[in-house]
């Protein structure tokens, strides 16, 4: 069987608290498939950042964004629409 390849544009866009864990557990599992997160670090590439991003509706992304770590746009998400957190 060859090699799978997966669609980040599968993975609904987070628009907020309602969402948030469907997109966080997809997200990352599709970063650890693609070794863009591991042993629960984010790698901080202009690629992952993009992923995030890009999976982001466009209303909610902080305009800070643009200087910040990836790992910091990701807790701040999840500071912002988990209700667990």
């Amino acid at each position: 069987m060859g090699h799978i390849e997966l669609d980040y544009r599968a993975i609904p866009k987070l628009h907020g608290c309602k969402n948030y864990w469907q997109w966080r557990i997809l997200m990352r599992t599709y970063l650890e498939t693609n070794d863009l997160w591991k042993h629960n670090d984010l790698k901080d590439t202009a690629i992952t950042k993009f992923l995030i991003l890009a999976s982001v509706e466009a209303d909610l992304i902080e305009p800070a964004y643009d200087n910040q770590s990836c790992k910091y746009i990701f807790d701040d998400l999840e500071s912002r629409f988990s209700a667990y957190t």
